[in-house]
């Protein structure tokens, strides 16, 4: 695999077709890394009290419970709009990628008069077309993280009806067992999830380019990531050796847009860049790896094109 031909032909395409930076911004909206850089504040950090949950009155820290749902239920519903919205702008950038370097391959007359040009809707329109196949890949990974929570759920709201029916004010801290315990099954659940997020990005491009189902594309992606273990590693570890250089380089200019309001639509516009252009060049990998060996013919076009 010619590495150098790979890094340069992704970018070509990303800045060619700048609908794709948009695409990227919405895949980066929905998956982006805070998840990564959450965590419990168990303090004030000057030695204040610790935040307590108290289920005789029904508060959170003085707040009433019922409005603490209603803005987790809130909260809830916008991050599920952006989660389904990632999910096919992945899928798009799949199809658009894909389309586009197909085109280029077959550049002549007639084939333009057939196929037509991909733009952003086009684009779309093939992802959309896809949305429930994406959406079960993208759930797989999420299975550990559901039983997580839900366990937890269960043993929070078994403490807290304990609570209630012997009538006893139950004040806990989030440093007691209950948290020891998540923590427990989050060790658990943890490589599960990572293997799963590891095969969605093969999974993806199955479905998206093989016309495949929620199984059968985790299947094709495991079988297409064992066959080529040692290219994908290695391009692996190019993406994250550009992402330490990027955010390296972005120091600086990040902080600048992140206490400036007025630049953030910039830095959406670097995080669209940076997610269009990895996604562009696993596809192009893919299709090196599968289409262009002659493995696997395409079933799934870009609507139009």
């Amino acid at each position: 695999m010619d590495y150098s031909r790979l890094l340069n032909r992704a970018w070509t395409i990303v800045w060619a077709h700048k609908f794709l930076i948009l695409l990227g911004v919405l895949a980066a909206l929905g998956s982006g890394g805070g998840g990564n850089n959450v965590r419990w504040q168990a303090g004030d950090g000057n030695g204040g009290d610790v935040p307590t949950f108290n289920f005789g009155e029904g508060t959170l820290g003085g707040v009433s419970m019922w409005l603490l749902i209603l803005l987790i239920g809130l909260i809830f519903a916008i991050l599920l709009v952006l989660w389904v919205v990632a999910t096919v702008a992945r899928g798009s950038l799949i199809a658009a990628v894909d389309t586009i370097e197909r085109s280029s391959e077959n550049n002549s007359e007639s084939n333009r008069e057939r196929g037509g040009q991909v733009t952003f809707m086009t684009a779309w329109s093939a992802g959309w077309q896809k949305v429930w196949p994406l959406i079960g890949i993208a759930l797989l990974p999420a299975i550990p993280v559901l039983v997580l929570l839900i366990s937890g759920v269960i043993t929070i709201g078994t403490v807290a009806g304990f609570a209630t029916l012997t009538g006893i004010n139950l004040d806990f801290p989030l440093r007691s067992g209950i948290g020891f315990l998540l923590v427990a099954l989050a060790c658990i659940a943890a490589p599960f999830a990572l293997v799963l997020i590891l095969l969605r990005n093969f999974a993806e491009r199955a479905c998206m380019l093989e016309n495949l189902g929620v199984f059968p594309a985790y299947r094709r992606g495991w079988e297409v990531l064992t066959h080529n273990l040692g290219p994908a590693i290695i391009l692996f570890l190019i993406q994250i050796a550009l992402s330490i250089l990027l955010g390296i380089g972005l120091i600086g200019p990040g902080i600048v847009m992140v206490l400036c309001f007025l630049l953030w639509p910039l830095l959406l516009l670097i995080g669209g860049t940076v997610e269009a252009y990895f996604s562009a060049l696993w596809t192009l990998a893919w299709r090196e790896w599968t289409v262009e060996d002659g493995q696997t013919p395409l079933t799934t076009r870009v609507a139009g094109v």
